[in-house]
């Protein structure tokens, strides 16, 4: 409720469903009788009105889905401002792979997807459980979420219609990704495994394969270029590499080293080993990626920093670039697919951040 001692009219918001009517905006005079009822007509169903203001012929109203709308009063004109997650962090990022579009996962337990070029949410999706992790496939058709519950989702991006789903764990789903020939899916857990699946078998999505032997919960995972192989970084600040889809650990120092990497997100290592400042604690820095290109790499940290090193980072302590933003954990970083952006995700804050690279 809100009202402005210039006229003494009041606006209020509720979460009365629209009719032909009017909706859950209504302007009242000061006996209270209605005067006039507004849609919050934005192309999304909007959820219960939180909060309103009024000023210079507009309404501003706050949504529980973290909107910010403006009404005018004499057309009745709906303009979304603002677009958010709301009701904990986000903490899953990826980028399409060869367009202008993001998608972020988060507690709130939806996905949504945006346009760099417009800076506009495109869509989102309702899941039901809060969701952790997600990434596109290199072919950029399908994109899969990972949830709290121990369940993923592969969404067919055209229709946003699930292909398929699965749960053969009872714990979070802490990174998934798509193998760079779009025939793997990996799936990594609390439950200190990272799980295989075949693609190409269908939408029943079986496990073919699974990593053992990992010390502590996965944090990262990225595939090698030939899809044979994957990096894994765990809780314990280990990093291991195991075969595809067999789940056997690689030892072999030369076999590593001639590994060519498709991505790299991972915050251990001696390429990245100039991340982590001095007097860190070991959870300080929470994610990483390098640039498409190879050049650079970016960090997010626990001090809601957001640093940019030359990559590889090989000597300690290494000279980099920070840029603030976020009032707390940053949770995830991402290159944009021309590395002309980078995005940024927070933790308390649920804001995303989307920061020009030049």
């Amino acid at each position: 409720m809100y009202t402005t001692l210039r006229d003494g009219l009041i606006v209020t918001g509720g979460k009365e469903r629209p009719t032909k009517e009017g909706g859950a905006v209504k302007l009242w005079d000061q006996e209270m009788k209605r005067c006039r009822a507004f849609q919050l007509e934005t192309g999304q169903p909007v959820e219960n009105v939180r909060s309103v203001c009024r000023g210079k012929g507009k309404i501003l109203v706050g949504t529980k889905d973290g909107e910010i709308i403006e009404v005018g009063e004499k057309n009745a004109a709906s303009n979304t401002m603002i677009n958010g997650h709301t009701q904990g962090g986000i903490w899953g990022l990826a980028t399409h792979p060869f367009k202008d579009v993001f998608i972020s996962a988060s507690d709130d337990g939806t996905i949504r997807i945006w346009d760099l070029a417009d800076k506009k949410l495109l869509n989102k999706v309702s899941l039901g459980h809060p969701a952790k992790c997600t990434s596109y496939s290199p072919n950029g058709e399908m994109v899969s979420i990972g949830m709290e519950n121990g369940e993923f989702i592969v969404l067919l991006v055209n229709s946003l219609t699930v292909w398929g789903k699965k749960r053969d764990r009872s714990v979070t789903i802490q990174d998934i990704r798509f193998s760079p020939d779009n025939r793997f899916l990996a799936v990594g857990s609390v439950e200190s495994a990272v799980d295989f699946y075949d693609l190409s078998l269908g939408p029943a999505l079986n496990r073919i394969g699974y990593c053992k032997d990992i010390p502590g919960f996965v944090i990262q995972i990225d595939f090698s270029a030939d899809s044979k192989h994957i990096q894994v970084s765990t809780s314990t600040y280990t990093r291991q590499i195991h075969e595809v889809p067999s789940g056997k650990v690689v030892t072999d120092p030369l076999v590593i080293e001639r590994i060519t990497w498709a991505t790299w997100t991972s915050i251990l290592g001696d390429e990245v080993l100039g991340v982590w400042p001095r007097n860190a604690e070991k959870a300080d820095v929470n994610c990483a990626c390098v640039s498409h290109a190879g050049l650079n790499l970016v960090t997010g940290d626990d001090f809601g920093l957001i640093k940019l090193f030359d990559f590889p980072c090989l000597e300690k302590f290494a000279k980099h670039k920070r840029y603030f933003g976020h009032s707390a954990h940053v949770t995830n970083v991402r290159f944009s697919c021309d590395d002309k952006y980078v995005i940024s995700a927070g933790g308390s804050d649920c804001s995303l951040f989307v920061w020009k690279c030049q």
